[in-house]
């Protein structure tokens, strides 16, 4: 178990995983599980892989933003990092966490690494008072809403995503209560 970068209480383990916040030093171990996952990076850029720099961009974009991190989900039996979350926490409200990325690597998807990795999200981010867990997708991404369901977020209403401008926007958004 490790503390963020600001003291605040550690994950606790998982039955299968270890979770762990991201320094600016550790952009080789994310790009690692970045490549391994490629795929994710399709629906984000056009590309199928991630830049080669795409691990330090995202953690310089954590070191600069208050509240914006990454975690590595590893193996505890083996230490194999087998998922990657990134959140902003109090943002846009400060009882609310936005994910902005749950990436596992292939061969392990299906096997409940995604749920184990962000119960252990939810538990912490509950244990510093966020409430709410929102994250957006495409609305072409037919994938991201059969999983949100099973993760236990709910689709918001075309009525929430007027009252937040986004009523033109190619993007659905999704949110869950944590606690």
């Amino acid at each position: 178990m490790t503390s963020d970068p600001e003291g605040a209480p550690p994950f606790a383990p998982t039955p299968r995983l270890a979770l762990r916040v991201l320094a600016p030093d550790d952009a080789p171990a994310l790009q690692r599980v970045f490549a391994a996952a490629g795929d994710h990076f399709l629906g984000v850029t056009g590309r199928p892989e991630p830049a080669p720099d795409a691990a330090e961009q995202e953690l310089r974009g954590c070191a600069a933003t208050p509240g914006r991190d990454v975690a590595l989900a590893s193996l505890r039996d083996t230490g194999e990092a087998v998922a990657a979350l990134g959140w902003w926490a109090g943002h846009p409200e400060p009882d609310l966490a936005l994910l902005g990325m749950l990436l596992v690597v292939p061969e392990r998807r299906g096997q409940g690494v995604a749920r184990e990795a962000l119960g252990a999200l939810e538990a912490w981010l509950a244990g510093r008072g966020i409430g709410r867990l929102r994250t957006g997708v495409s609305t072409r991404d037919l994938r991201a809403g059969q999983v949100l369901p099973a993760l236990g977020f709910a689709r918001m209403s075309i009525a929430e995503h007027q009252a937040l401008g986004l009523d033109m926007a190619h993007l659905a958004l999704w949110q869950k209560p944590l606690g």
